[in-house]
């Protein structure tokens, strides 16, 4: 536990930076903009009291960054990609990824950083890939078991489903590329005081200016503070995080940019999970138990989790002509995390547990370069839009040796009677070893070849040279070593019938690396050889002033990873996923705002074993639904009242179909007022989140249950100048 004398110091650092801003930046608060983007610069400007700016205009992005096929537009992107900007994460005042995308239907949570390990969630019933499916600004970073900030973000960009052209190596759920907040070019600055049921206290700052004018030294920066209890009994968090973008036109058609973060983040009184105990080697066979609710301490306050990022990029963008424009950037992600696991092993259906203790050290270092030219040209009557280049990526995994990283006994109890056990002052080892190395060597081209302007075709082909070597401890020489040099297509035909709609159908192919074996299995850590996905796509965007629609009908076919009779993680046969993904935003007679949609999801086993063969995919719900509405009150200037709701069918947790877990409906509300304070914007927000209290599991890793998140109030005020 932290003292709560050792966190003064920081606080009154931040509110003295606080009081400085201040001081300096009052003088130009009406003049701020974002010299990076003319939307973000509308959206700064229109902080006011009126009421009148269009919430699509705050809640839709019309670009996107898609790897290896560069800045696209949206409409004109044959992939599906959502986004959650930083105004809707601020609204809804989202603690975590699954709260920023709580209005997509194809979004389903797994996990939450509050109570268990990390919040992150699965796209079409496809989880997110811890370690290929994070980018910054497009390259790639570490995310293993931890939460990214939100803060530093503009946005946060979700390509649904295969993404081995675009990206590289990764499961065929889909990419999330964070996108940082970049400097203004007059001097802007924003402070918020936040509150999450029951203590949790966030302050934040966000500055960002310009020295010399337009091409001068840009800079934006951002402070977090967080510290408090969870809305867990017995549950704490403290996470201290720093972001820093700056730029500077080295030559009026040079640019340079540099994007870091800094993230250290603890918390107690969380937990690996509930097991059940035949998904443990246990010899009994237990059910799901009934939904605890999410405020329900279930493990020990002094277990948990302490993880530290670092991350930055940089680079440089030459526009050789209006036509053609090179980059080259390079990033390093660097992670540690320190376990203190606690795994709820339930071992009988009256709720009697073992509790397991892991402790560990871990840590994860991913480097990367990337070259593109991107430009177009002309044969004739048909244009193309062509991007080249080349990406080198490498990353190792450094595990735990110490004593306990395979696992020490707490103690027992009952989920319905839970005990305290003595903590037994075990010591975190720091030791590690190599355990795994990857390196990507990737070339990559497409051309977007236009013939009119309704009809174009896109064709992309990523070569990639892909190792991977496992290591077992005290041992320089690989124990096992996969090598693949994959050719992965994507091709998509587009027609626009109308300039602001689009249909299209793609295919696309991605190599992905395999799930290691989760904690508890009797081959923890294994990894396995990659495993190639396969995704077919028809879909259909239309953009207007007051609404848009996103509609995609997919088929995944991907390997199939599982826990199989003998306690073992085993890769044996593959799952098919289809369905139809149907999402949109809806503006109504200027007041009121609707975002939200349904999915419907088929997801089979195929070519696997006796038992497994023809089941349903795990950790797959058949039908989702989400709806997010904003009204704003036309007799109260700058009031805006929200609520939200979402749907989950029920979903097996386990290969085999024995087990499920039940279907639950959430709903949330919220108010927000905007007011004039000497002439700056000053908003004040509330909401409750899960209104009824609804108790439900969410399926981390498939068979690993965790609390869904209980009612939860906040509360925050945010001063922008």
């Amino acid at each position: 536990m932290t003292s709560p004398h050792s966190r003064r110091p920081a606080r009154r650092a931040l509110a003295l930076l606080i009081f400085a801003a201040l001081a300096c930046t009052g003088a130009h608060a009406d003049d701020a903009s974002d010299a990076a983007n003319p939307q973000n610069a509308r959206q700064l400007g229109a902080v006011t009291v009126t009421g009148t700016t269009s919430a699509l205009d705050l809640y839709g992005s019309n670009n996107a960054s898609a790897g290896a096929l560069g800045n696209r537009s949206l409409l004109d992107t044959p992939f599906s990609i959502s986004t959650a900007t930083s105004d809707l994460i601020v609204n809804r005042q989202a603690i975590d990824i699954n709260e920023a995308f709580a209005t997509d239907p194809g979004v389903t949570p797994l996990g939450s950083g509050y109570a268990g390990e990390e919040s992150t969630f699965a796209v079409r019933g496809l989880p997110v890939d811890l370690l290929n499916g994070y980018k910054m600004d497009g390259l790639s970073v570490v995310n293993w078991a931890s939460d990214l900030p939100l803060e530093p973000f503009s946005e946060i960009q979700l390509l649904k489903g295969a993404g081995g052209f675009m990206y590289g190596f990764g499961a065929p759920g889909g990419i999330l590329n964070y996108v940082s907040k970049q400097p203004t070019l007059q001097p802007y600055a924003s402070f918020t005081l936040g509150y999450v049921s029951d203590g949790a206290l966030e302050e934040s700052a966000d500055l960002g200016g310009t020295f010399g004018g337009q091409g001068g030294w840009g800079y934006r920066l951002n402070l977090v503070h967080e510290d408090g209890n969870t809305y867990v009994q017995g549950g704490r968090i403290r996470r201290n995080a720093a972001s820093l973008a700056l730029t500077k036109d080295i030559a009026p058609n040079l640019h340079w940019h540099f994007n870091s973060i800094w993230q250290d983040r603890d918390t107690r009184g969380t937990y690996y999970g509930i097991i059940l105990g035949q998904y443990y080697g246990y010899p009994t066979e237990v059910h799901t138990p009934a939904p605890l609710d999410g405020s329900q301490r279930v493990t020990q306050p002094y277990t948990g989790y302490g993880t530290s990022m670092r991350v930055a990029n940089t680079g440089l963008k030459w526009d050789i002509s209006p036509d053609w424009t090179a980059s080259l950037d390079y990033s390093y992600a660097g992670q540690t995390r320190s376990n203190r696991d606690s795994a709820i092993i339930l071992t009988d259906n009256r709720g009697d547990y073992t509790d397991l203790n892991y402790l560990g050290y871990s840590r994860y270092n991913y480097q990367q370069w990337q070259g593109m030219l991107q430009g177009k040209f002309d044969t004739g009557a048909i244009n193309h839009q062509v991007v080249l280049g080349a990406s080198w990526q490498a990353l190792d995994y450094h595990y735990p040796t110490g004593p306990y990283a395979d696992g020490q006994l707490f103690g027992q109890g009952n989920l319905y009677d839970l005990p305290l056990l003595p903590n037994p002052g075990t010591p975190l080892s720091r030791s590690t070893y190599l355990a795994e190395t990857t390196t990507q060597r990737a070339m990559f081209a497409s051309d977007t070849v236009t013939f009119s302007p309704q009809w174009s075709v896109l064709l992309g082909l990523r070569y990639t040279d892909y190792i991977d070597k496992d290591y077992s401890a005290g041992s320089s020489i690989p124990t096992a070593r996969y090598g693949q040099t994959p050719l992965t297509p994507t091709v998509a035909l587009l027609y626009k019938p109308t300039a602001s709609t689009t249909l299209y159908a793609s295919y696309v192919e991605s190599l992905e690396q395999s799930s290691s074996a989760p904690l508890g299995t009797k081959n923890q850590y294994q990894t396995f050889a990659p495993t190639r996905s396969k995704q077919y796509e028809i879909g259909a965007k239309t953009e207007h002033d007051d609404w848009s629609v996103d509609l995609a009908l997919f088929r995944v076919e991907r390997g199939l990873q599982y826990i199989n009779s003998d306690d073992m993680y085993v890769s044996d046969g593959r799952t098919r996923y289809q369905g139809i993904d149907l999402s949109g935003k809806l503006l109504l007679a200027r007041n009121w705002t609707l975002l939200g949609g349904v999915m419907y999801l088929d997801a089979y086993n195929q070519q696997a074993a006796a038992g497994i063969q023809g089941m349903r995919a795990y950790g797959t719900p058949r039908a989702q639904g989400n709806l997010y509405v904003e009204y704003a009150v036309p007799q109260v200037a700058g009031l805006v009242l929200d609520a939200g709701g979402r749907y989950v069918g029920n979903e097996a947790i386990d290969a085999g179909n024995t087990e499920f877990v039940g279907a639950y409906h959430t709903f949330d509300l919220g108010a927000r007022y905007t007011t004039n304070l000497g002439g700056h914007a000053l908003t004040w927000r509330a909401g409750i989140d899960n209104l009824a209290n609804e108790k439900y599991w969410l399926t981390s890793w498939g068979f690993i249950l965790n609390q869904g998140a209980p009612r939860t109030v906040r509360a925050s005020m945010t001063l922008t100048l």
